[in-house]
């Protein structure tokens, strides 16, 4: 067949009388249901056609979270967003210690994976209410609580592993010293890290709400990338001279 005869409308089969063989792959395709949520379909209206952009179309997902919004009350808002913070918490610790290196790589880790890994995840509760339910989110400050909620949570739990299974006080110089440390400085890193990025989730929303479009992550970048580089720093300082607290 040439290649004119390939994509012309003239020569499809339908129009010559020829046969139409089905795909036998389809024969075992799950039928779909037809149904689809409230966002998807959102998502997926003709409104939300970039060609549309500018005329009015925009407001399509702004009326659907401001409708949403008035079926929820303050008191479950601030139950869920509390529930994605407290969740964010231990969710990274075991991101963390599943992806961890130890050994001549532990070092690097520390520097260059940990920080990507755990500022992510800290984030992650405050990601899906984004992307999945932005109705829920009012202000700009509660990205800021639930940064700094999730740090807070990580941070202990981190401390208390540390305190309790790690290290003991027949492994350091000064008990005392080292558990005053870890309760300040780590936990006062992550909450400052956390609350950085939460910054380009703030970001997002607001882009969000002008553009009458999906979230799109990518506006969170600089933030995230300064919260790593925040984290990553403070463990290429911090790791070395944890040798001045070992007997």
């Amino acid at each position: 067949m040439k290649e004119h005869e390939r994509f012309s409308t003239e020569f499809e089969p339908a129009l010559h009388g020829e046969n139409f063989k089905v795909d036998p792959s389809e024969k075992r395709v799950k039928p779909l249901d037809g149904k689809q949520g409230e966002l998807e379909s959102v998502r997926d209206s003709v409104y939300s056609e970039p060609a549309l952009a500018g005329t009015g179309a925009e407001a399509n997902l702004a009326e659907w979270i401001a409708r949403k919004r008035r079926q929820c009350s303050w008191s479950g808002n601030l139950a869920f967003l509390l529930l994605a913070a407290l969740l964010s918490g231990p969710f990274a610790v075991v991101g963390a210690f599943l992806s961890g290196q130890y050994g001549v790589y532990g070092l690097g880790y520390a520097i260059l994976f940990a920080p990507i890994i755990e500022e992510l995840l800290k984030q992650s509760g405050m990601i899906y209410v984004l992307e999945r339910q932005p109705y829920r989110i009012v202000a700009p400050w509660q990205f800021i609580a639930s940064a700094g909620i999730a740090a807070l949570v990580f941070a202990s739990i981190e401390n208390v592993l540390y305190t309790c299974v790690y290290v003991g006080p027949e492994d350091v110089r000064s008990w005392a010293f080292f558990v005053w440390f870890r309760w300040t400085v780590p936990t006062t890193m992550h909450v400052t890290a956390s609350v950085i990025a939460s910054l380009g989730l703030i970001r997002i929303w607001r882009k969000q709400l002008a553009d009458g479009k999906m979230a799109d992550l990518s506006a969170a970048f600089p933030h995230f990338v300064a919260a790593m580089v925040l984290h990553g720093g403070y463990n290429f300082i911090v790791i070395p001279l944890s040798i001045l607290f070992i007997q």
